[in-house]
């Protein structure tokens, strides 16, 4: 038996390093914040590119190329229901493109709807390490996983708030560049708006998100995958049905304006 220890002690010896690179020494929430830290500094620095959105919302099915803009992207339809688009269906697309140039109101609100929705966003991401509670789950490929829940401790002060601090799953992290890669998460909780008065959003709705490295620095969102049900605001009916994948990128110039972009798109073939 004594001769079994030095043995056994040694096999553990040599298995430390293995367990330390599976346990990192940085705790999961101080993680998540530099994770957090990269992701807003990106959002800071102006990038804009064009891609291809194959889309599904409920029943209705588009593919779309979009273009990003200083005032938000711009896109147009390329085929629907799987089909591509007849000539009558082209020169709607390009009519609404060319009201879109000769409409400054609308430019307006298309910029305004654009910032919310960063501003919504930058909100988000920005609370993620105060409204979960992390756990490292291990490695998936080359990439940290973790599993979180929500943080009792954390009060939520908007609706969509609340709705995000419902959420509970997994995310993946790329170690080296501490960037968010993939989210994958479920609603736990049914959630009541105005002890359900106002409405209510149902138990077991998910989200799931996926990050791609387009070059060196910058990251984008390649997947978007929705499924929420429920009834809010005077018992009218919600159904957020929405999966979109998005590939190909390529850069565009970083100053790019609306009438660039729809250049950039009467152009394709």
């Amino acid at each position: 038996m004594r001769s079994i220890l030095p043995v056994a002690g040694a096999l553990l010896l040599s298995a430390l390093p293995f367990l330390q690179a599976q346990t990192p020494a940085q705790s999961p929430h101080d993680l998540v914040k530099d994770v957090v830290y990269n992701e807003l500094q990106e959002r800071r620095q102006i990038s804009l590119w064009q891609y291809r959105v194959e889309k599904r919302v409920a029943s209705q099915t588009t593919i779309e190329q979009e273009v990003e803009t200083r005032s938000g992207p711009v896109y147009r339809v390329l085929a629907r229901q799987g089909k591509p688009l007849d000539p009558a269906g082209q020169k709607k697309e390009t009519d609404r493109l060319n009201n879109l140039l000769r409409n400054p109101a609308e430019q307006a609100r298309m910029k305004q709807d654009h910032e919310a929705d960063e501003q919504r966003v930058q909100r988000l991401v920005a609370a993620m390490p105060d409204a979960f509670v992390y756990s490292y789950d291990g490695m998936d490929g080359d990439n940290l996983r973790l599993a979180f829940r929500p943080n009792p401790a954390y009060n939520p002060q908007t609706y969509e708030a609340r709705v995000y601090h419902a959420l509970s799953g997994q995310i993946l992290i790329e170690p080296q560049w501490k960037r968010l890669v993939k989210i994958d998460a479920h609603i736990v909780n049914e959630i009541d708006f105005g002890f359900g008065l106002l409405g209510r959003i149902e138990k077991g709705g998910s989200f799931q998100i996926e990050r791609e490295q387009v070059n060196h620095t910058r990251w984008k969102t390649s997947l978007l995958d929705v499924h929420l049900s429920g009834r809010i605001v005077f018992f009218k009916s919600i159904s957020k049905d929405q999966h979109e994948l998005r590939s190909n990128f390529q850069p565009v110039p970083s100053d790019l304006d609306v009438q660039g972009a729809v250049a950039i798109l009467e152009a394709m073939p």
